[in-house]
């Protein structure tokens, strides 16, 4: 696999995560609706977090050579690589954060609360990213391949959390969780505002989250493997912080409870009555309707 190969898998990975990634509907607060909140874990996230998984044990074998290859003197003597990766590397590293906190002044200044609370949404995800990936670092404790590149396996259980962990912190990328972190709040937002363009703008915005990924690996400081359930990672962060923060909504006839309306009625006409006889129990009542037939009147 060379480099033009690789990036594009990374561009095509990009495509697909913004075509898979859950719609958002706008919001409508008419009297007959009620608001439902995204849960934090569903079956699509389950889904989308084991074929991360899949693609990183996928991936895996072509650790070695291509940390080799991304290293050769061909790719390292270009000065516009050098320059495009550290400005990528920048967007997965303090960017979101400046970029974050630049949209909030603006939506604040010019009174655009669209604006500012994208700003914070974009925070949020990426603060809850780099939550879970440092934690994974911590506990996997995967040496950068800048340590040795022809032992990408070289992995110790809580390295990660020690002092001088710096060359031990590879799996998963933060960076690439991050971006991806980024450009889905970005893509949802967009998609909330404007419904539709989403299709658009998501490959290219998750296209340049995979860029991101792959200037680190040109930078010597991350596996290819690094990455797949680092873009899991900040893509469910991103797309959940949105989802929960534009609640969608529903009509109430759409609404169903678990239990039947009878046996609804009698718990709600549950009530507590005293024992008899002076003790200190206390007992339970129902009232449980019941309906009788007219004709039994006339007879």
């Amino acid at each position: 696999m060379n480099f033009r190969s690789l990036l594009h898998v990374l561009l095509a990975a990009g495509s697909a995560l913004s075509a898979a990634a859950p719609g958002l509907c706008a919001q409508d607060s008419s009297s007959d609706s009620v608001a439902t909140t995204r849960p934090w874990l569903t079956k699509h996230d389950a889904m989308a977090g084991a074929l991360a998984v899949l693609a990183t044990f996928a991936i895996a074998p072509l650790d070695a050579r291509t940390a080799r290859e991304l290293q050769e003197q061909r790719f390292q003597r270009n000065d516009d690589l050098q320059h495009t990766a550290r400005e990528l590397s920048f967007l997965g590293g303090p960017g979101p954060f400046v970029i974050g906190a630049g949209l909030y002044a603006v939506g604040r200044l010019t009174r655009m609360p669209r604006v500012a609370g994208a700003a914070l949404h974009m925070t949020e995800a990426v603060l809850l990213a780099a939550s879970i990936t440092g934690l994974g670092k911590g506990f996997s404790g995967r040496a950068l391949p800048s340590v040795n590149d022809s032992n990408p396996e070289n992995f110790q259980f809580g390295r990660g959390f020690h002092d001088g962990n710096g060359p031990f912190v590879s799996f998963p990328s933060g960076h690439a969780a991050a971006s991806f972190a980024m450009a889905s709040v970005f893509t949802g937002e967009l998609d909330l505002w404007r419904p539709g363009i989403g299709r658009f703008v998501g490959p290219i915005a998750y296209g340049g989250a995979g860029l991101v990924g792959l200037a680190r690996m040109y930078q010597n400081v991350h596996w290819a493997s690094d990455l797949p359930l680092a873009a899991a990672i900040g893509t469910w962060s991103g797309l959940t912080i949105v989802a929960r923060s534009h609640p969608k909504y529903v009509k109430r006839s759409d609404t169903r409870t678990s239990l039947p309306a009878s046996i609804v009625a009698m718990l709600r006409s549950t009530t507590v009555v005293p024992v008899a006889g002076g003790g200190h129990g206390a007992g339970l009542a129902w009232s449980i309707p019941l309906e009788l037939d007219s004709r039994s009147h006339g007879r």
